[in-house]
């Protein structure tokens, strides 16, 4: 069962029979009969680009849903389903026998579930078969006490444990463990969604490693979970973990948006709630007191997100300099943004005070602050045209700045291809920075 789970969605055999078994079935849609078509085919052609267009137009023209256009490689998708649905009844009364009918009923679900598999081959966001299902990683609880999650006693309760200094116990785990918990709001008043935890094998050892911690976060639309299905975390961290005798962060995936879409928080202190105090203050001690890590320097704390959780964490960084003073903002914006636009942002996030959106907005604050003992990474994807331009334009306002910051560029768009490599790719640059690694 486990190896099904493992099973490849984005590229290989899956990808290569579902989409085989829908090219076929829209061949079977299009082609019976001459006057078929000539005169139905070509209308149900304009009626699919019609409304594929319409979609385009209300999502991306008048919504804004996406936050940034998007590629052919969703619209196609959706125009070739729309197609196969306005196919569906007269390619059926064609069948003037039982089977006909029958491979018709069978055919649309087929195109629908190719297009559904080539989008997702695209974006990324579920892999694997595990990650489609919820059942690829074990989740489990976090218990309340510092002790409970790794027993045995910490080495020192500041000093971050060394890779040359570690000697790991016989029985510690060969993997890290998925936990789920709700960080309260206890400082900020808010009330979050779910969010989960990543425990690397050094830290369940007993005696446990004391090790760092990188808060890591979503994009949206999205949630905490992300990081686990499409960015692969366990897998990607327990590689790395087994290559540095178990060590690794303690990663924290905290609800970045209180749960809401429609009205995203933006990781800002607004009329809407104070949500940068949310990740900056309860997240934090959350930490400190619940799994008993990062009690040592500012240097033991990293922050790290893509796309909205990427624009998240820069503005963490410049607003709490002291709280985070490590970061790699993944394909993130050059401002908190929503799809109405800046203005309606002051309005309706800063009852129309520019000044107080400005003291939070990341290249604002970058004009006028000094961050000495703060190293950052921003990375953009090579195919990104969107986002890429505006990682240069952060990391060119951070370097003005003196900031210790490198922008690097990863192969992809704004997809998981990038969004994982922008981690995956600077797991050792993290843990040269805590101090951990050589």
């Amino acid at each position: 069962m486990s190896d099904l789970l493992k099973l490849a969605l984005i590229n290989g055999p899956v990808w290569a029979v579902f989409t085989t078994l829908g090219v076929a079935a829209l061949l079977w849609l299009l082609l019976v009969g001459k006057r078929y078509v000539l005169i139905t085919v070509p209308l149900a052609v304009a009626a699919a680009l019609t409304v594929t267009a319409a979609v385009w137009f209300v999502t991306e023209r008048v919504w804004n849903v996406w936050g940034a256009p998007q590629p052919l490689q969703l619209y196609v998708p959706i125009g070739l389903s729309l197609l196969a649905l306005a196919l569906a009844v007269p390619r059926f009364l064609r069948g003037r026998r039982i089977p006909g009918r029958v491979a018709t009923a069978v055919a649309v679900p087929l195109v629908l579930l190719a297009a559904a598999v080539n989008v997702n081959a695209y974006y990324g966001n579920y892999p694997t078969l595990g990650t489609l299902t919820g059942t690829g990683v074990q989740i489990r609880a976090l218990p309340t006490t510092p002790a409970a999650p790794a027993p045995g006693p910490v080495v020192t309760p500041t000093a971050l444990t060394t890779e040359a200094s570690w000697n790991p116990p016989p029985d510690m785990p060969t993997h890290g463990t998925v936990a789920q918990t709700t960080i309260p709001g206890t400082v900020s008043g808010v009330k979050p969604g779910g969010g989960f935890v990543w425990l690397p094998p050094a830290y369940l050892a007993s005696p446990r490693a004391v090790v760092p911690v990188l808060v890591l976060l979503h994009g949206v639309p999205g949630g905490s979970m992300d990081w686990i299905a499409g960015g692969q975390l366990p897998e990607l961290m327990d590689a790395y973990a087994a290559a540095h005798k178990g060590l690794a962060p303690i990663i924290v995936m905290p609800d970045a948006n209180q749960g809401s879409v429609a009205e995203p928080t933006l990781c800002m202190d607004t009329s809407h709630g104070k949500a940068a105090t949310y990740l900056a203050a309860d997240v934090p001690g959350w930490i400190k007191s619940t799994l008993d890590a990062g009690h040592g320097s500012a240097r033991n704390w990293a922050v790290a997100g893509f796309s909205y959780g990427g624009t998240c964490a820069l503005q963490l960084a410049v607003n709490f300099p002291a709280v985070f003073p490590t970061f790699i903002d993944i394909s993130g914006e050059n401002a908190p943004t929503i799809p109405a636009g800046r203005q309606a942002l002051i309005n309706g996030y800063f009852n129309g005070d520019a000044a107080a959106f400005a003291r939070q907005n990341p290249l604002d604050v970058l004009k006028t602050g000094n961050f000495p003992d703060t190293a950052g990474l921003i990375t953009v994807g090579a195919e990104d045209s969107f986002y890429k331009p505006q990682g240069e334009q952060v990391y060119a306002a951070a370097k003005a700045t003196g900031m210790n910051v490198t922008l690097q560029t990863v192969p992809g768009s704004h997809t998981w291809q990038a969004w994982r490599a922008g981690l995956a790719n600077n797991l050792d640059w993290l843990m040269q920075r805590y101090g951990v690694v050589p």
